[in-house]
C-alpha cells in the first residue's frame, strides 16, 4: 500500500510540474482563441547604436491594435550579466505579461519557456533558426498559460507589413 501511495503522488506531482515539452504543453491543454481583431501586427524597425556607432542591438517592435506587445530582438553586445558569455549575436522575444509558460511555433521550429519571471517584461533568448523563421514568414502561433490565473489562449499573429522584417537586420 504505500508503494501505491508513493507512485500515486509521484505520478500527480509530475502533472503539475512546470517543466513540460511543447507538445505536453500545446497537445494536453484548452487554449481559448486570442481574437481575430488582435492578430495582425505592425512591425516597426529600432536600430540602436552606442556612442562609437557601434552596433548594440536591433529589434522589431510589433503593435497590435496601436499597443506595443512584442518584440524581436538581435543583440550584438550583451550588458545583462547572464547574457555576457552567451556567442554573438544573439537573439530574443520579449512579451509584457504574466505568464507561468508561453510557447512560440513557426513553419519549421518551435519554442517553449516557462522560466520564473520577476519582471511583467519578460525578454527569452530564444534560437536563431526560430528568430530566422518568423523574418522568412512572417507568422507565429503564440500559446500563453497566464501567471495570476489558469487561463491559457493560443493565436497565429501575422506581420501585415513584412518588409520591414526583411529590411531592419541587414
Amino acid at each position: 500500500m504505500p508503494y501505491l501511495l508513493f507512485f500515486s503522488l509521484l505520478f500527480n506531482f509530475n502533472l503539475f510540474a512546470k517543466d513540460h515539452s511543447f507538445k505536453d504543453f500545446t497537445e494536453a491543454n484548452y487554449f481559448a482563441p486570442i481574437d481575430n481583431n488582435f492578430l495582425q501586427l505592425k512591425a516597426v524597425c529600432r536600430q540602436n547604436f552606442d556612442e562609437k556607432d557601434r552596433k548594440k542591438y536591433f529589434e522589431i517592435l510589433f503593435y497590435s491594435n496601436n499597443k506595443h506587445v512584442f518584440d524581436l530582438n538581435k543583440h550584438f553586445r550583451a550588458y545583462e550579466v547572464g547574457h555576457r558569455n552567451l556567442k554573438k549575436p544573439f537573439y530574443t522575444f520579449t512579451i509584457r505579461n504574466w505568464f507561468h509558460t508561453f510557447a512560440i511555433e513557426t513553419k519549421n521550429e518551435k519554442f517553449i519557456s516557462n522560466t520564473s519571471q520577476l519582471t511583467k517584461r519578460r525578454n527569452e533568448v530564444i534560437p536563431e533558426k526560430l528568430f530566422n523563421d518568423i523574418l522568412a514568414h512572417g507568422k507565429f502561433t503564440l500559446f500563453f498559460h497566464y501567471l495570476m490565473d489558469n487561463t491559457k489562449s493560443k493565436g497565429e499573429f501575422t506581420v501585415v507589413n513584412p518588409a520591414a522584417l526583411s529590411s531592419c537586420f541587414k
